[in-house]
């Protein structure tokens, strides 16, 4: 199949957009963007991630044995694409950010954030999926709205049809 094609096909569900943080080694703060990204399960609490095989964050994410998924609002489409690019620790320049509970970067501003702590990794094509068990939640507590991705694109929600 024409990746391309498939790019296109799955780019029809519209999706959240997250901002995945961990620390390196030396316990300096390093993300990404991504909106692989799903609820697996109430009891016990668990998310999933997809990360691409390719991505620098990836090694980093498997030693440090945890992430933090930061869901973002509607505004922050500009941290969305801070963090898309490629390099380290510089996407946190003007990003403002506290430690959590476990030491991971918890991201100011988003809709909430969960700190995860790595259960499994498995196979997924030329992604590996990360599963996590959710350890703490940060929730800002106001009423926001998503920023989500469509067909390639940031979108928003439409209140007219709600």
């Amino acid at each position: 199949m024409d990746p391309i094609v498939w790019r296109n096909t799955m780019g029809q569900f519209a999706t959240g957009v997250t901002i995945i943080t961990t620390l390196d080694q030396e316990g300096n703060p390093l993300g990404m963007t991504a909106n692989a990204f799903t609820s697996l399960s109430l009891d016990p609490p668990m998310v999933l991630i997809c990360v691409d095989r390719q991505s620098a964050t990836l090694t980093e994410l498997a030693a440090t044995g945890k992430y933090c998924v930061n869901i973002l609002e509607k505004s922050q489409e500009s941290v969305s694409r801070q963090f898309a690019k490629k390099g380290g620790n510089e996407k946190f320049l003007g990003i403002a950010y506290h430690a959590g509970e476990t030491g991971l970067p918890v991201l100011e501003g988003c809709l909430t954030s969960v700190e995860c702590e790595i259960e499994e990794i498995r196979e997924g094509g030329d992604h590996l999926i990360l599963l996590g068990r959710g350890l703490h939640i940060h929730s800002p507590g106001e009423a926001a709205e998503p920023l989500l991705f469509y067909r390639g694109k940031y979108a928003a929600l439409d209140k007219a049809g709600a």
